[in-house]
């Protein structure tokens, strides 16, 4: 049983929006596009593993994605999260090409490209064991005693892993994706014992997700970028080119001329991402939307049925529990 689907992740939503929103000239944009283009492929890497998660018998297993929980001193994140009877099992995902080489020496990955370039990496497996020993103190701390495992899961057949001979961790915490479910398997006859019931595991996974805390970034102030430098306005979602006008109640592209009657949906979750999920104020919402009526701003906003405080000029427009929760970059409504 899926009990968290996977996600796009904050940051990937937040840059999509950059990408969309700064001129082509912005002396930061190549950054954004090169960090889009590395989360993009991590995110498909971890997405991938979705076809081998789903030859594990549903009625055994609970699966989590995209996790992030804390102890109190810091967060820890888990990619994906399977809990059954007999184990936790955390999956830290990579998505990488060409050659992988686990140096136990320096305690380090070492990448060489198909291009022939080397690149240094942490070492997962340490990464790995560290989230199992947060989610092991976690769990102990409410009340659940249950072995918690993990394993470095390579998305990509053709990536060669290599290490040194006899480095027995390697072999044991490193696998590629098409073994996931044999490995998974073969653990669950490692731990003979059940220790806890389903209902339990289930208990465990609503907890988890009660306590599920989303990363917060504030995009902006990363990339140094003002809000003046931003492009305002309904933006067409056709061709995405200079922002739409409204007339008679319809958004209308001037360079393709096409007609929507709910463009301004996707530009208020734009603006709710780059403010961080702050409530906006009527004003903030007319001047995101280049809107010049008070009247129509206002009554945009209350067809969106958004939660809000506060009444009259202290009214704030707050963003559904659901916005950061897109399953692709296509915007689903509230």
């Amino acid at each position: 049983m899926i009990a968290k689907h996977r996600t796009i992740p904050i940051r990937i939503q937040k840059n999509d929006v950059l990408l969309r929103r700064l001129p082509k000239n912005h002396n930061v944009r190549s950054e954004i596009e090169k960090d889009q283009a590395k989360r993009w492929a991590g995110h498909r890497g971890e997405s991938s593993l979705d076809f081998h998660l789903g030859k594990l018998p549903e009625k055994e297993y609970i699966i989590l994605h995209g996790i992030r929980l804390t102890n109190r001193q810091f967060f820890f994140q888990i990619d994906t999260l399977i809990l059954s009877k007999k184990f936790a099992l955390i999956l830290e995902v990579k998505n990488l090409i060409g050659k992988i080489y686990f140096d136990p020496q320096f305690n380090q990955m070492i990448q060489t490209t198909p291009y022939g370039e080397e690149k240094g990496y942490s070492n997962p497996i340490e990464q790995a064991s560290q989230q199992a020993r947060e989610l092991q103190k976690w769990l102990t701390k409410r009340g659940f005693h249950l072995p918690v495992d993990y394993f470095v899961v390579f998305s990509k057949p053709s990536t060669i892993l290599q290490s040194t001979s006899g480095n027995n961790q390697i072999h044991q915490k490193v696998i590629h994706a098409q073994y996931l479910v044999s490995k998974t398997e073969k653990l669950g006859m490692t731990f003979k014992e059940n220790y806890l019931e389903y209902k339990v595991l289930k208990k465990i996974s609503k907890n988890i997700l009660k306590e599920h805390t989303p990363e917060t970034f504030d995009i902006l102030n990363f990339y140094k970028i003002s809000k003046n430098e931003i492009i305002k306005g309904v933006l067409c979602p056709v061709c995405i080119s200079e922002p739409m006008t409204r007339r008679d109640g319809v958004w209308i592209c001037k360079a393709c001329r096409i007609k929507s009657s709910d463009a301004h949906i996707k530009t208020i979750t734009d603006l709710f991402l780059l403010n961080n999920g702050e409530p906006i104020t009527n004003m903030e919402f007319r001047e995101f939307l280049q809107l010049s009526s008070p009247h129509i701003s206002r009554r945009l906003l209350e067809s969106l049925n958004l939660p809000q405080t506060g009444t009259n000029k202290g009214r704030r427009y707050h963003p559904p529990p659901n916005y950061q929760n897109m399953t692709d970059l296509n915007f689903q409504q509230y």
